[in-house]
Parts: structure tokens; sequence; C-alpha cells
């Protein structure tokens, strides 16, 4: 019982009041301090990155790939300074980390399940930034991963968020996966009486005179028939274009040479007379 009494003055003393002494202005002054010159140093890292991507193409998705974990990194380190200059003590140092993860995990659930998907994707790579992916229903390119969530841009310049979380519950559909080529798919939709053979000469010669075509991969063109208020001849054409930003382009530039020949050969006439043409299926279809 004397042990016991002996001990129980100290534990007393150990109060939130009396850790909150050891917290001083100046530890205060100096963890913002810390705070603000992490927030530069991200901001200038991540314009690092983007110089040498631009300074280095061949080396442009290496770059972007080392540089979300580096910002993470980052953030990781002055979280863990801060925590130590305001901490008097390691006990109360493993406390207030112990304490801040309760506070998170009960008052910011999908905060944490949004970090902890952030960590899982940096680990997992479904993707990295510069990759064309279509997450759900928003395709573009991915032009920044942070811990809370994911961020892309359309092709029509849209700047979409997603939540980590809901990345981790949708599939990924990596277009490019770390590489600068990537497949571009045009769909032309033609009369139903439309000679396949000519149709399928035409988009082979439309794909490979783009200015955007990588040679070394092949051209693919097939055929097919559709019906949609009308019945119609599906003309689709699978090429690669070198840059996956030229995506769009290269899509407008297959359409607009092969629509230019069938106008010159007169098969799209029967639809430029007035007569009613298809509905465009969704992509995949």
């Amino acid at each position: 019982m004397g042990r016991i009494s002996s001990h129980m003055p100290l534990a007393l003393e150990a109060t939130p009041f009396s850790l909150l002494e050891h917290v001083t202005f100046w530890r205060v002054m100096t963890g913002l301090l810390v705070l603000l010159a992490a927030w530069v140093l991200v901001r200038y890292i991540s314009r690092l990155f983007a110089l040498l991507g631009s300074r280095v193409p061949r080396s442009r998705f290496l770059v972007r790939l080392l540089e979300p974990a580096v910002r993470i990194g980052v953030w990781f380190a002055v979280l863990f300074i801060v925590f130590s200059l305001l901490a008097p003590t390691q006990e109360t140092f493993l406390a207030a980390v112990a304490s801040l993860g309760l506070a998170l995990g009960l008052g910011a659930q999908d905060l944490v399940k949004n970090i902890v998907g952030g960590l899982v994707v940096l680990a997992d790579r479904p993707y990295q930034l510069g990759d064309r992916v279509k997450i759900g229903d928003a395709y573009g390119e991915i032009d920044h991963i942070g811990l809370r969530s994911t961020k892309l841009t359309t092709p029509d310049d849209t700047r979409v968020t997603i939540p980590n979380l809901d990345i981790l519950n949708h599939q990924v559909f990596n277009a490019n996966s770390g590489v600068p080529d990537c497949q571009v798919v045009t769909d032309l939709y033609l009369p139903p009486d439309t000679d396949p053979g000519t149709a399928l000469k035409i988009g082979h010669e439309a794909a490979y005179c783009s200015p955007y075509l990588l040679a070394r991969k092949p051209i693919v063109a097939r055929v097919a028939q559709g019906f949609d208020r009308i019945p119609y001849l599906r003309l689709r054409i699978k090429a690669y274009v070198y840059d996956h930003r030229f995506e769009p382009a290269m899509q407008s530039d297959i359409t607009a040479r092969a629509s230019a020949e069938f106008l010159r050969l007169g098969i799209l006439q029967a639809w430029r007379n007035g007569a009613a043409t298809p509905m465009r299926p969704q992509p995949g279809d």
C-alpha cells in the first residue's frame, strides 16, 4: 500500500495542464515555420520535377513516378518534426501520436480511408502521373496523386477530383501504363450497304497517313453490322499515337481523312440526302 501511495503524486502531476507548460510560444512558432517551409519545399519539388520532365522527355514518366512519393515523404517527415518539437518527452510524443490517430479514426473516418487509399495507390501503382486512365465515368490524364485524392484532366480540359477511397472500389483502365504511346480507337458509322473492303481500306489509309501515328505499332481496322433506329456499318480503326497527349488530335485527324474520302466516293450520300443517322454507341459497345 505504501508503494502505491508513493507513486500517486507522480501520476497526478502528469496532467494535460502540466504537459502544456512545455508547449512554449517559441516551440509553436518553430513548428509553424517548419510547416511553412515544408509547404514551400513541396511546391518547389513539384516545379522541379515538372522542369526535369520537360527537359528530359525520355525520363518524363520516371520523374513523375517519383514525385508523389517524395512529396508525401516530405509531409510525413515534417509532421514527425513538429510532434517532436511540441512533445516534451518520448512518452508524450507517442501519446500525442496515438491521440491524433484515435481522433482521426473517430472524427474523420472518410479522410483516414482516403489517406489509406492513397498509400495503397502509391504501393500498388495502378497508374502514375502522366498516365491516361478511365476511373468510373472519368477519363483523362493523371496530373496529381495525393494522400486524399487523385486529380485528372479530361480531353475537354475539365479537372476531375476523385477520392482515393473511390479508386479502390472502381476498376481502373490504364491506356499507356507508364509509356508515352497508347492505342487510339476511332469509330465511323456508314450506310449498311457500304462495301466492307472499301471501308477497311480507307480506314487503314486514314490511320497510316496521320502525322500522329506511331508507325512501328500495328494498325487494325474492323467492320461490324449494327442497328440503332436504322441499320449501319461500323468501321473501327485502332492505331497507336506516339504521345498519348495527342489522342484527341489523332482521332479527329483520322475521322477527317476517312470522312473526306467517303464523301468523295459518294458513300455518305444517303445520309447527306436527309436519311436518319444512327445514334453513336457508347465506347466499348
